[in-house]
């Protein structure tokens, strides 16, 4: 499993691991039912302490990307997400507004945030066509 963190960014490394291992969920890297590493496991490979992975898991978990499986591990679910369309909209509207309002912080116009999000969602694409 591939995942870098950038321990100089101000995004935690629990919300940068959380998103990287969304990202392989969605480009199909990660497949239902496959297991993760261990707390343990995750830990020594990103150079964490157990806890923060737990963290990561415990998020993961919250959100339906995983199930913990006590005594056998963490897997990817293989259910469809458990979110009503109203509690997802509200999420996206959230995270929508944060870029939008740091992208303006740092002085771009709304073209310049929407090329970086296009951006984004091309790469996104191309990390899908490279598993098929």
């Amino acid at each position: 499993m591939k995942i870098v963190l950038n321990y100089h960014s101000s995004e935690p490394l629990t919300q940068q691991v959380v998103l990287q291992i969304k990202r392989l969920v969605v480009a199909g890297l990660l497949k239902p039912g496959e297991k993760l590493p261990s707390v343990r496991q995750l830990a020594k490979d990103l150079k964490l302490n157990p806890t923060t992975t737990n963290r990561v898991f415990a998020q993961l978990a919250k959100e339906g990307m995983v199930v913990q499986r006590p005594g056998l591990g963490v897997f990817i679910t293989d259910k469809p997400t458990p979110f009503s369309e109203k509690y997802i909209h509200e999420i996206l509207s959230h995270q929508a507004m944060t870029f939008l309002v740091e992208g303006l912080r740092f002085g771009l116009e709304y073209p310049a945030i929407q090329t970086i999000l296009d951006k984004q969602y091309q790469e996104l694409c191309q990390a899908m066509e490279v598993k098929k």
